[in-house]
């Protein structure tokens, strides 16, 4: 049976400016849960139903997670549990309401060791996805509208000292060792489109990260900005456009967008510092999140039609972040209330987008 919890039912109107399609309007939904005091949405389908996890303690403790499904008019519930694994979460749904994550079990008193397992959520119960032969442990970052989720396995158990991950795909039963980028030591994959590209990073043998795109066998580097040295991708679409962040050795990173091998800046708030780009959708709207030029906390962000949206963050709070972004523009992720609790929230935008927004300023 699902977890029924109460949610908090907090509703705010907020506008920002877009040009191109005059003034945007949004509503800022508190989705968090009362009785405990953190919770996060990570993923969002086009049906606007939302994934994340619960922590009653408090206290961020991976042990205490909760795997959450936000479905709007009825209580959050969890979308399934595994034996012998009693701590999920979830970080990504599809329209047919599979959504996939992490379970995750002690192997010894707190805090000692733990091992997770990639899960798929289906009907209140959560699927054990496996890992790549020869390792032990696995998450699951994000599914396509077939099925097919990516994240990453260990490779070596019987190493742990030496025992890199590996970007992998799961499907059908089985799990695909993605690779990495030649010479690279690791890799990790937290998107896939519906046609079975993967991004996500690699890393080289210096531990420097570098966005990759993951298909045909073949690992690919994306690139990065003039005079950056690190990258990272987050997501994909089906236009085959990526986002993530761009680097410089010194500073802070910039949200940029990764198409027919460029690497298109995004941007950041004016007079703040950095921005990260987290999701894209299939009309090119993205979002994610950056500090803003007044008190430098982190503000959730609509990149659209060249333009940096600041999304808010509830009455009284201070920050915000946005993780997940689907094709009608609803935005999920969490932010603070000011007294010590972070809970999931959710943006609906009120317009609607039939065809492409521009992707670059």
């Amino acid at each position: 049976m699902r977890l029924k919890i109460r949610f908090l039912g907090v509703v705010l109107a907020v506008f920002a400016g877009a040009p191109a399609h005059g003034q945007t309007l949004y509503t800022l939904q508190n989705l968090g849960l009362a009785g405990a005091s953190i919770s996060t949405a990570q993923g969002i389908n086009n049906n606007s139903v939302a994934v994340g996890y619960v922590d009653a303690s408090g206290a961020f403790l991976y042990q205490a997670f909760i795997a959450a499904l936000y479905t709007p008019g009825i209580p959050v519930s969890n979308p399934g549990v595994l034996v012998g694994f009693p701590a999920t979460d979830a970080y990504a749904i599809n329209d047919a309401g599979q959504s996939v994550g992490w379970a995750l079990r002690d192997l010894g008193v707190y805090p000692g060791p733990t091992q997770t397992h990639a899960v798929l959520f289906v009907h209140d119960t959560a699927h054990d996805l496996g890992v790549i032969k020869g390792g032990s442990m696995s998450t699951a970052y994000a599914i396509n509208q077939l099925g097919v989720a990516v994240g990453y396995s260990d490779t070596n158990a019987s190493d742990v000292g030496a025992n890199p991950t590996h970007a992998a795909l799961f499907a059908g039963g089985k799990v695909v060792d993605l690779g990495t980028y030649p010479g690279d030591m690791s890799s990790v994959a937290y998107g896939i489109d519906s046609a079975g590209t993967a991004v996500g990073s690699s890393f080289d043998p210096n531990n420097n990260e570098r966005a990759a795109e993951f298909a045909g066998g073949q690992v690919i580097r994306l690139g990065e900005r003039p005079g950056d040295i690190a990258s990272h991708a987050a997501g994909i679409n089906d236009q085959g456009q990526a986002v993530g962040w761009s680097a410089p050795p010194r500073g802070g990173s910039h949200a940029v967008m990764f198409q027919g091998g460029q690497v298109i800046d995004l941007g950041i708030l004016p007079g703040g510092t950095y921005s990260v780009g987290t999701a894209i959708n299939n009309f090119g709207q993205v979002a994610g999140y950056g500090d803003t030029p007044t008190d430098y906390f982190t503000h959730a962000l609509l990149f659209e039609n060249g333009q940096v949206i600041d999304l808010g963050v509830l009455p009284g709070g201070q920050s915000s972040n946005a993780q997940a972004i689907n094709d009608h523009g609803d935005i999920v992720g969490s932010g603070d209330d000011g007294e010590g609790h972070q809970y999931a929230l959710k943006w609906t935008l009120t317009h609607r987008f039939v065809g492409p927004v521009r992707t670059g300023p």
